[in-house]
């Protein structure tokens, strides 16, 4: 009787002692997770041709989770986020997602630096089951929703459909002429698509395209055939230095058409750049300006302080960088201590109704809606300043019926 009652005590503490190896064993055996870590990786361009947009990126992604793991991390776990430089090149940008998949072994992915670098890695991640912040304002990936793709920003379409509501409601406008000035990029080609729609539901007199090169800095000749076209606004799809040297140039050769630039070109950075020439920029942005007064801010502020103890202020990319890992830290303490590519995709979709508390609005993600953005604000240049001051309250895209095709 002894001897089973042995045996069986054997049996029960060598199933404990097997069950809580497995327990502490589990982490290891989900790809980016361990007991105490979250393997995260971020891809964008630090040394390319749209470095002032990245660079502010990754430092806000660094302060953020620096701010999270100060403060014990999620769920007990540290994150550590490695970030690979793509340099604006599709080929080094797949070159990072290898690295970072199959070396670096990420549970989650945020990238990467343009439009059309981002699709050639989407299709990798869904293979691969990684969950993604696809840094993309392409609509076609989101609609309809794919299981493991997200987005922390406004689609291009929705900031073009609010700008062509502004120009025809806030402006009164009848049948104007409407230019579109974009790069030859895939990003470029979204809103040269949308408009060219737009132009069609609105009525609008006519519809005139330039291409603006990313790295040029010399645009005199589009200037001075758009000058011969007078259009009434110029759309702008550019970044700080093309856009900066567009505007020099209409300055220079007296074109004094109104302006008006979606996301990356409205930015203070292009403000101070373009100098008096911005004088008649306004534009659209999800985000606000680093000095705005609500709560959100001064929170951000607050923390970032304590790492940049200079005091310097930050841009509106810097902003786009810390709302992503607002983002990700949501979803991943959404998730709880079972991480998986499925638990964390879960995560992400039960952020609902949250309160950046002015950072960007109220923000939800769903099983069936993956883009958390629906709102921007229109800013204009304060050129001695060197600031854009909102001239409207966020603002969401009417709804029209614009095929994705």
């Amino acid at each position: 009787m002894k001897i089973r009652k042995k045996s069986f005590i054997t049996v029960i503490l060598s199933l404990l002692v097997i069950f809580f190896i497995s327990i502490q064993a589990y982490p290891s055996s989900v790809r980016g997770v361990t007991d105490k870590t979250i393997r995260v990786g971020t891809i964008g361009d630090l040394t390319g041709p749209i470095a002032t947009i990245w660079l502010p990126v990754a430092d806000a992604i660094r302060d953020y989770f620096r701010n999270i793991n100060d403060k014990g991390g999620i769920n007990g776990r540290k994150v550590n986020n490695t970030i690979e430089d793509d340099r604006y090149s599709i080929p080094l940008a797949l070159s990072a997602f290898k690295k970072l998949v199959f070396r670096d072994k990420v549970l989650l992915l945020m990238a990467a630096s343009g439009v059309g670098h981002t699709q050639a890695i989407i299709p990798l991640a869904e293979k691969n089951k990684i969950p993604m912040l696809a840094q993309t304002n392409d609509r076609r990936y989101f609609n309809p929703v794919r299981r493991y793709i997200f987005t922390p920003l406004p689609f291009y379409e929705d900031q073009l459909e609010i700008i062509f509501e502004y120009i025809f409601k806030d402006k009164k406008s009848k049948k104007p002429t409407i230019a579109l000035a974009y790069p030859d990029t895939a990003s470029g080609y979204i809103s040269r698509d949308t408009c060219r729609k737009l132009s069609k539901i609105y009525s609008v007199k006519r519809y005139i395209e330039t291409i603006i090169s990313t790295g040029a800095g010399d645009f005199s000749s589009q200037i001075l055939q758009l000058k011969k076209l007078k259009p009434d606004f110029i759309i702008i799809h550019g970044y700080v230095g093309s856009t900066s040297a567009f505007l020099r140039d209409a300055y220079k050769f007296k074109f004094h058409s109104s302006f008006i630039a979606i996301q990356y070109a409205c930015v203070e950075d292009t403000v101070k750049v373009a100098g008096i020439s911005a004088k008649k920029l306004i534009g659209t942005n999800c985000f606000p300006s680093w000095d705005d007064e609500s709560q959100g801010l001064r929170d951000i502020r607050r923390i970032v302080l304590k790492y940049h103890p200079e005091g310097k202020s930050k841009n509106r990319n810097y902003l786009q960088g810390w709302f992503a890992g607002i983002l990700i830290n949501n979803g991943l303490k959404n998730a709880g201590r079972q991480l998986s590519a499925d638990t964390c995709v879960k995560g992400l979709e039960m952020i609902r109704n949250f309160d950046t508390k002015g950072l960007c609005g109220i923000v939800s993600f769903g099983p069936n809606d993956h883009k958390p953005i629906d709102y921007s604000r229109f800013y204009k240049a304060d050129v001695k300043n060197g600031k854009l001051v909102p001239i409207t309250g966020w603002r969401k895209p009417p709804k029209l019926k614009i095929s994705s095709n």
